[in-house]
């Protein structure tokens, strides 16, 4: 698969560019040494304009030290790279830090790494290289992982709740017009009941016993096919932990 028929089937199949295009990325990198400018961009991406929000603010910080590392720690990643990391990044910050556990954040961001690093349409696709993987996976666990109480009391909205005190019941129900009103009807008068009413037409023996090979040979194919898959992420699972461990 080229180039540009890789991005397309990316954008349109995983929306790669949903948070940042090539574009965006030529712009970053001509800022990304101006802080004011740099914040007031990744706000605006990310639609985290509320700069008086801790979480908003939170994100904003860790996203300038997620471009910062990108052009300065990641000399050879390119343009498509980046758009999957702050889509990565976007996609992860999204879940609350309330709810979710350390290793379910983990898991998440594992899994969308592996997501975006094997080329097995149409559930994953390989955008990103081992040595992009290493980088990113580094930031992430210094950055995140190290200091998840940290980010989680930052990227918790606290909210104020009103109690009230209510009835308990309050169903009204619908208006529903007379029996008397109502006429009866034979069900092979009725479309759409008439599917369901008239006997189909039986099927052949010679259909049967197409149908029958079909369904063995798709049984066979199907087994098959599952135990490749399952030994491709088994494989990939085992080298990805090994090394997250290392950056541990």
């Amino acid at each position: 698969m080229d180039n540009q028929l890789k991005q397309k089937f990316a954008d349109v199949n995983f929306q790669i560019f949903s948070v940042c295009d090539e574009n965006s990325v030529d712009y970053l990198h001509s800022i990304y040494k101006n802080k004011t400018k740099l914040r007031e961009h990744l706000g605006f991406m990310i639609d985290e304009n509320n700069p008086s929000d801790l979480n908003s603010t939170t994100k904003i910080e860790l996203f300038c030290l997620l471009t910062e590392y990108i052009f300065e720690k990641c000399i050879a990643i390119n343009k498509i790279e980046i758009c999957t990391i702050y889509l990565i990044f976007y996609e992860t910050f999204k879940l609350s830090l309330q709810l979710n556990s350390k290793i379910q954040i983990f898991n998440f961001f594992r899994d969308n790494l592996m997501k975006f690093s094997v080329d097995r349409p149409p559930n994953q696709i390989g955008i990103l290289s081992k040595s992009t993987i290493e980088k990113v996976a580094d930031f992430f666990i210094h950055n995140i992982l190290k200091r998840f109480e940290l980010m989680k009391y930052m990227l918790t909205k606290n909210e104020e709740i009103e109690l009230s005190d209510k009835e308990i019941l309050e169903i009204k129900f619908p208006h529903v017009l007379s029996l008397e009103m109502a006429s009866e009807i034979l069900p092979r008068n009725s479309k759409i009941l008439r599917q369901y009413t008239e006997n189909k037409k039986p099927k052949t023996e010679l259909e049967q016993k197409i149908e029958q090979v079909l369904e063995f040979e798709r049984e066979i194919m199907d087994k098959k096919m599952e135990e490749i898959f399952s030994l491709q992420d088994q494989n990939f699972n085992k080298k990805l932990e090994e090394l997250l461990k290392k950056k541990k």
